[in-house]
């Protein structure tokens, strides 16, 4: 089995699930203020509030005068949370709609989404017939979550000869629960027999199709709209990705391309193509990433996904250049800074590595910068700069991260061949997460490291009480049991069950060789641990496999094999272990 003992490391996600959480293309409601991805530091601008409401002109009281003349010179002032307060109250006070309108602009503006939600549902109980409120009330009940609402409002815009947001609604729909989707489903169908040729419900309803496994029907549905309209870009991305489920990704491909060279100045599509085509063709992803730069060069998501493309690409100088650009900006400070450290880290420049990596501050990179951090400090002699480094920075944190730095100081301690202090860490992590099933899994292998069996096995038990199918707990366990002990049909109840529910993990199948060789069962242990080498080559998989073949009179395949996997791992100590055991030495 393998087991992760050293460091613990951290990635964050992968490129295209980067480029996938940038870019996406929203469905627009009209009136509707967009959201920024998570990392950007812009706030929200709140320009559009300049334009005063004219409250003086009005018959209100004189405390409610007052109260909007002070909001308004709060915009002025830049006090948006005072000019929100005050037209919030007075919007419930007067249920005059001007006021209350003007109440959800602001929240909006803001995105302020709990008062932008009671004040535009207001706005649409003082005036049920008008489109705006009716759509920015959808779009906040949308933003709750509140679909079926969301859906019969923009049923009422439809009434009132509006487009609605049914695209949006079976949008977000399609984000969430499957048995939400289908009874949302059967609104949509309901809907469309009064109104067949509707666009925007038959997008709707051909994502909610989409989300049902129902692809083909799903693509009909499309079709419908692309028939009627050639040009409607929304219906062709639906298209593509329905044609990219079901596997037909050339064609999405092909018909993406085609709709970006029909549209050149078309910004949303391109940057959708490039987006897409990152997975399957970097250089064409690259260039057009690059042409979008060109025509906006001061939108950040674009210089973002650029800059990681490059990167992957091994154009380190340039993918640099736009990180530090970025970092300039004040935009993705942590994930830029990440991208930087690795990047002059891949140039053994440690020092400048260890620089950004340290300035990377929330996110998915943090606990990986953080990793890569103290690598940098222990391999060139300087752990207690990396304890020290860790234990502040746990002194900022909260959470996950503060969990993540107990494994991380406790990694730092093993690797320095401090095993019993390495141990205490995680049981002081312990104490603060109780039922961390990450600090429970990094105890019970270091357990193993030193031969404390016991515990090894009553950390992985723990884990399986707080998590029945954990698979990695289950395989620890069996295979430390076949390993460790003579308890072998115990250790295949566990092994087995990890089987069952990973059964194309090469470490669980490595799992089931060895328990299955240690019972006796030869031919079944060849099957396993050689389908496990094919899947992972890896040096304790090689261990295993050569000593089953040394066993059954396979020496000369045995010592190839033992041979390969020294060549992948040289200081493989499982190897040298089974040589010495097996009085085998190697030419």
């Amino acid at each position: 089995m393998i087991i992760p003992v050293l460091r613990t490391t951290f990635t964050p996600a992968p490129l295209g699930r980067l480029l996938g959480s940038l870019l996406v293309i929203g469905l627009a409601l009209q009136g509707c203020a967009t959201t920024g991805t998570s990392e950007q530091t812009a706030a929200p601008t709140p320009e559009t509030l300049v334009e005063p409401t004219k409250v003086a002109d009005r018959s209100f009281e004189t405390d409610t005068l007052y109260a909007l003349l002070v909001a308004e010179m709060a915009i002025d002032r830049k006090r948006y949370d005072i000019a929100l307060s005050n037209y919030v109250q007075q919007s419930i006070s007067t249920r005059d709609p001007d006021v209350t309108a003007r109440a959800t602009q602001i929240a909006r503006i803001l995105q302020a989404h709990q008062p932008a939600l009671e004040m535009s549902e207001l706005w649409v109980d003082l005036e049920p017939k008008n489109s705006d409120a009716l759509l920015i009330a959808t779009a906040e009940l949308i933003e709750a979550n509140r679909l079926e609402e969301a859906f019969k409002l923009s049923s009422r815009v439809l009434t009132l000869g509006g487009t609605g947001a049914f695209d949006a609604i079976a949008l977000k729909a399609s984000e969430g629960d499957i048995q939400a989707s289908q009874t949302l489903s059967a609104s949509y169908q309901q809907l469309l027999e009064q109104h067949p040729e509707n666009q925007q419900l038959l997008l709707g309803y051909s994502v909610l199709l989409q989300q049902a496994d129902r692809k083909e029907e799903a693509l009909a549905i499309v079709n419908r709209v692309l028939e009627q309209d050639p040009a409607n870009i929304r219906a062709a991305f639906q298209e593509t990705s329905i044609l990219q489920q079901m596997g037909k990704q050339d064609l999405a491909l092909q018909k993406l391309g085609k709709l970006v060279a029909d549209n050149p100045d078309n910004y949303t599509l391109r940057a959708r193509y490039a987006r897409v085509i990152s997975a399957s063709d970097l250089n064409e992803s690259r260039r057009q990433f690059q042409t979008l730069h060109n025509q906006s060069p001061n939108d950040t998501e674009v210089l973002f996904s650029l800059a990681l493309v490059e990167k992957e690409l091994g154009h380190l100088e340039s993918s640099a250049t736009h990180f530090r650009s970025l970092v300039e900006k004040g935009f993705y400070l942590s994930s830029a800074n990440y991208h930087l450290g690795e990047i002059h880290e891949k140039n053994n420049q440690n020092e400048a590595a260890l620089t950004h990596y340290t300035q990377v501050k929330e996110g998915r990179s943090y606990l990986a910068a953080m990793s890569h951090a103290t690598a940098i400090l222990g391999n060139s002699g300087r752990e207690l700069e990396a304890l020290n480094l860790i234990r502040e920075q746990r002194e900022q944190v909260q959470g996950s991260y503060r969990e993540g730095l107990y494994m991380l100081e406790s990694d730092v301690m093993a690797t320095a061949g401090q095993m019993k202090a390495a141990g205490h860490v995680l049981s002081d992590g312990l104490e603060e997460f109780p039922d961390s099933t990450r600090l429970l899994y990094s105890r019970a292998m270091l357990y193993t490291r030193i031969d404390y069996i016991t515990g090894a096995e009553q950390d992985l038990k723990l884990i399986l009480t707080l998590a029945p199918n954990n698979a990695a707990a289950l395989n620890a366990l069996g295979y430390t049991l076949a390993d460790r002990t003579e308890r072998l049909d115990e250790a295949y109840i566990y092994i087995s069950k990890a089987f069952k529910l990973t059964p194309d993990d090469p470490a669980v199948i490595d799992s089931m060789g060895w328990i299955e060789f240690r019972r006796g069962n030869y031919n079944q242990a060849l099957e396993h641990l050689r389908q496990a080498m094919i899947a992972m080559p890896d040096h304790e998989i090689a261990a295993h496999l050569g000593e089953v073949l040394w066993v059954t009179g396979g020496e000369a395949e045995a010592r190839k094999i033992w041979q390969q996997g020294l060549k992948l791992t040289p200081q493989s100590s499982v190897i040298r272990e089974t040589l010495d055991r097996l009085k085998v030495e190697l030419n």
